[in-house]
C-alpha cells in the first residue's frame, strides 16, 4: 500500500485540492486533455456541487500533469454519461521526486466551473458532496491499488451516493452565522 495524503483550501475563487503520493515508481504515459488517464496511475476529485447526486465534475491528474476534466450525468438507470470539457480553465502543477519515493499534484479549480451551485463562490457553511481517489499501478505486475477518501465499497468511483461531505469554512473554522 502506498499512501496518499490531499489537503483542501478556497478562496474567493478558486478550490484548490493537493495531494501527495507516495510512489515507487510513479507509472504514467499520456500527455493530452482529456486522455483515459483513468487507465493509469491517477488522482482524481468527484464533485456534486448542487448535491443532487445525478451530475458531477470529474478531475484527474496523472504523474506527467497530464489533465482529465469531465462533467458527468449519472442516468436513472445507473450507467454513466460523460462529456468531456474542450478546454482546460484548470491551473495544475505536479512534482516528481523520486529520492522521496513520491509525487504532488496541485489543482486550483475555479468556482466558475461548478455551475450548478447555490452559490458560487461559497460561504461558510455550504455544503457540496465529492470525494477524493487515487489510482496506483506498479510497473512490476503487482495488483492496482485503489483508494478513496470516501470508501465506495467496490472499484467503481462513480457512485455519488458514496461520497463525502465537504463543507466550507472560513479561516478561523466558526461556525456559519444562523440563517
Amino acid at each position: 500500500m502506498q499512501p496518499t495524503t490531499a489537503k483542501l483550501l478556497w478562496s474567493e475563487r478558486f478550490l484548490y485540492v493537493a495531494f501527495a503520493c507516495e510512489d515507487d515508481a510513479p507509472n504514467a504515459t499520456m500527455t493530452g486533455f482529456n486522455d483515459k488517464l483513468y487507465e493509469e496511475e491517477v488522482v482524481e476529485i468527484f464533485v456534486d456541487d448542487d448535491n443532487d447526486l445525478r451530475t458531477y465534475i470529474e478531475i484527474e491528474v496523472n504523474p506527467l500533469n497530464a489533465v482529465l476534466h469531465y462533467a458527468i450525468h449519472n442516468h436513472p438507470d445507473g450507467h454513466s454519461l460523460a462529456f468531456a470539457r474542450t478546454d482546460c480553465r484548470l491551473t495544475t502543477a505536479v512534482r516528481l521526486d523520486p529520492e522521496q519515493r513520491r509525487w504532488t499534484a496541485e489543482i486550483a479549480i475555479p468556482f466558475t466551473e461548478f455551475v450548478a451551485a447555490r452559490r458560487s463562490p461559497p460561504h461558510p457553511g455550504d455544503e457540496w458532496r465529492m470525494n477524493l481517489y487515487r489510482i496506483d499501478r506498479p510497473q512490476d505486475g503487482s495488483p492496482d491499488e485503489y483508494s478513496a477518501w470516501s470508501p465506495t465499497g467496490e472499484v467503481q468511483f462513480h457512485k455519488p451516493d458514496r461520497f463525502g461531505l465537504l463543507i466550507f469554512a472560513d479561516r478561523e473554522g466558526s461556525s456559519p452565522p444562523p440563517p
